[in-house]
C-alpha cells in the first residue's frame, strides 16, 4: 500500500507518533512518502533512524502555506498513492485544499492537538472557523487520538458526520518502559542521597504547564518545607530560557536542574522519585502512558486528553495551574512514597497502552479506506 503523508509541524507528538506506530510490524509491507518542511534533514535522520533507512521517503517542503500546498498538490499529480494521510491541522486542510481539482485518494487526517475557544474569537475567527468546517466536510476520515479529543472535535464542529470520525486511543512502546533500568543520577548530579528528584519530561511551551511547577516548588520554600526535592527538567523548546529565568528570578537556580538529551526515557523516568505532568491540555498524555508503564509516581493535571488516560490509575490529580494543590501533592508523596501503587498498576498499564493496539487499529483503518477508493 502507498501512502502518502503530509505534516506541516512535524515536531514532539507527531515525531513521536510516527516513531511508535510506524515501527510496528504491521506496515512493514506499506510504503511512506512524507511531505513536511525539512531543509536541514534532520526529520529524515530521525526516521531513518528510528524505523530504518529509506522507510520512510522525506520530501522536503517550504515551511510557508502557499509553498507547503504546492508541493503537495505536485506530488499528487505525480505519484499514484492509495492513501492520504496528513498529521494536524495544517496540514489537513492545506492538503484538502491541495486537492481541489484533482483525482485523489481517500484523505484521513489525525487531529494531533485540541482546539481551544480563544482560537476562534472575533469576526476573523469566525469567518475562519466556517471555511475549516467546509474543508474537514470534505474530508473522508478524522482520525482522533482519545474519546476526550473527539468530543472536543464535535464539540467545535458539530456539522461534521460523526461517521467520518475514528477515535484510536494512542499507546506507547510499553515494554521498553517496563524493561528500562534506573541510574544514579543524584551521584552523576552530585545530590544528597536524602534529596526528593522531580522528573519534568514536557517541552518548554505554555501548554505543558513548567511555571504551575515553579511556583509550586516556591511554595514549598516559602513554607520552608524539608527535604526541599530538586526538579530535573529534559524538555526542550522555544522558552526554556525565559522559563528559567523566572525561576531564577525567583531564587529557585539551585533547586532546578536541565538535563542533557537522552534516547533513554525509561531509564530516566525510572531514576526520579517522581513526575509532575502540569499540562494545561492535551490530545493524548502520551508521558502519562510512558510513565504508568515505567512504575513511577506520577502527578498529573486532569485536563482534556490527559485525564483519559490516567482514569483507574493511582495518579495523583490536580487541576491546571493550581501551584497550590500540586506543591500539596509532592509534600504528600515525599513523606509517603505511593511508589509500590505504580508498581502494582505496571503490568495494566503495559497492556492497556501498548502500541501493538492503535497500530493494528490504524492500518486497518488504512486498509478499509483504500479499500473504498475501487
Amino acid at each position: 500500500m502507498n501512502v502518502l503523508m503530509t505534516a506541516m509541524q512535524p515536531g514532539g507528538g507527531i515525531k513521536t507518533f510516527f516513531r511508535y506506530i510506524y515501527s510496528q510490524s504491521v506496515f512493514q509491507n506499506f510504503s511512506f512518502t512524507l511531505i513536511a518542511p525539512d531543509e536541514r534533514q534532520e526529520l529524515a535522520k530521525f526516521l531513518d533512524s528510528s524505523l530504518g533507512s529509506n522507510r520512510v521517503r522525506v520530501l522536503s517542503s517550504p515551511s510557508n502555506p502557499v509553498g507547503f500546498l504546492s508541493k503537495v498538490r505536485a506530488t499528487l499529480s505525480e505519484d499514484d498513492f492509495d492513501l492520504l494521510h496528513s498529521h494536524g491541522f495544517g496540514a489537513g486542510l492545506l492538503s484538502e485544499v491541495a486537492c481541489f481539482g484533482l483525482r485523489t485518494p481517500k484523505h484521513l487526517m489525525t487531529a494531533h492537538d485540541v482546539f481551544l475557544t480563544g482560537q476562534f474569537s472575533g469576526w476573523n475567527g469566525g469567518i475562519r472557523k466556517v471555511c475549516m468546517a467546509m474543508l474537514f466536510k470534505r474530508m473522508n476520515g478524522i482520525h482522533t487520538v482519545t474519546v476526550d479529543a473527539t468530543d472536543n472535535f464535535k464539540s467545535f464542529f458539530p456539522s461534521i458526520p460523526e461517521s467520518r470520525l475514528y477515535p484510536i486511543l494512542h499507546g506507547v512502546d510499553t515494554e521498553f518502559f517496563l524493561a528500562g533500568s534506573p541510574v544514579d543520577l543524584r551521584g552523576e548530579l552530585g545530590i544528597s542521597a536524602h534529596t526528593p528528584l522531580i522528573g519534568f519530561f514536557g517541552r518548554f511551551m505554555g501548554q505543558k504547564g513548567f511555571r504551575t511547577l515553579v511556583d509550586a516548588m516556591q511554595l514549598l520554600r516559602v513554607e520552608g518545607f524539608e527535604p526541599m526535592p530538586v526538579v530535573l527538567t529534559f524538555g526542550w523548546g522555544g522558552f526554556i530560557r525565559e522559563d528559567y529565568d523566572y525561576l531564577s528570578g525567583l531564587g529557585l537556580k539551585d533547586h532546578f536542574i536541565q538535563m542533557p538529551a537522552t534516547d533513554n526515557m525509561p531509564s530516566m523516568i525510572k531514576s526520579v522519585d517522581m513526575v509532575a505532568m502540569p499540562s494545561r491540555w492535551e490530545a493524548c498524555g502520551l508521558l502519562g502512558m510512558e510513565v504508568l508503564s515505567a512504575g513511577v509516581p506520577l502527578l498529573s493535571t486532569n485536563c482534556i486528553g490527559l485525564r483519559e488516560v490516567v482514569e483507574g490509575s493511582p495518579t495523583k490529580l490536580f487541576a491546571p495551574g493550581d501551584s497550590g494543590a500540586l506543591a500539596e501533592l509532592i509534600m504528600r508523596e515525599i513523606r509517603s512514597s505511593t511508589k509500590s501503587c505504580f508498581h502494582q498498576y505496571q503490568s495494566s498499564a503495559v497492556n492497556r497502552f501498548h502500541i501493538s493496539r492503535p497500530a493494528k487499529a490504524l492500518r486497518d483503518l488504512y486498509l478499509n479506506m483504500a479499500d473504498s477508493n475501487s
